[in-house]
């Protein structure tokens, strides 16, 4: 997915001629907490609700806060995971969007980014997950399709991370089936590093828990 395939044009982005108490009440209507300063389409960087706050006098011009703003943005052509990335290391809710010539062409949300992160890795569709760690020689996406398969299974979608100074890499695997039972038991047979995995087959209450607040530590690092 290509940023400019999303919508981005929700927000009228702010002027350094506005006043803090205008800049307040539109960060309040769209329910965001940084906005975009663009003047002429030249993007300026983005001001937080907090720098508003403080401000003694809020029928003061935001040009005085323009000054030294973060100008965090990602490119139109860009990839979405480069947003994602961008949004989770600086904490924000909103990234601006600029073209090849550096000019201001919309805002988007961490909450679109997820939604449409959440559907190029099927997500939101019911399905076990397994993460297999395995030698980079040895990798081969063919042999792990073909003993999916071989348990009526398919695969909804897969991703590679690559383990910092080590020869292996770990393999997540996103299942149309939540009974990975027999996937987990074929793949044992053939000798698979299997590191995590998540389903139904865990009838556990507190183990399933226990599972899924594993797999939300994993995606977090």
């Amino acid at each position: 997915m290509i940023i400019r395939n999303l919508t981005y044009d929700f927000f009228q982005p702010l002027k350094k001629s506005d006043k803090v108490s205008s800049a307040l009440r539109l960060m309040y209507e769209y329910k965001i907490s940084h906005a975009p300063v663009v003047e002429e389409s030249t993007y300026l960087g983005i001001i937080s609700e907090n720098d508003l706050l403080v401000m003694p006098n809020k029928s003061e011009k935001i040009e005085s806060l323009c000054k030294a703003l973060p100008k965090p943005f990602i490119k139109e052509n860009e990839h979405i995971l480069n947003a994602l990335n961008i949004i989770s290391n600086l904490q924000i809710e909103v990234l601006p969007v600029l073209d090849n010539d550096h000019q201001y062409k919309g805002l988007i949300t961490a909450e679109q980014v997820l939604k449409e992160i959440a559907g190029i890795f099927s997500l939101e569709n019911p399905g076990g997950i397994i993460i297999l760690e395995v030698n980079l020689n040895d990798y081969s996406m063919s042999e792990i399709a073909r003993i999916i398969e071989a348990n009526d299974t398919k695969i909804l979608s897969s991703g590679v991370k690559i383990i910092p100074d080590s020869t292996k890499i770990e393999i997540t695997l996103k299942l149309n089936v939540m009974n990975i039972e027999p996937v987990i038991q074929t793949f044992m047979r053939y000798n698979y590093n299997i590191i995590f995995y998540f389903g139904d087959n865990e009838k556990n209450e507190e183990v399933l828990k226990e599972r899924y607040e594993l797999l939300m530590r994993y995606l977090n690092t």
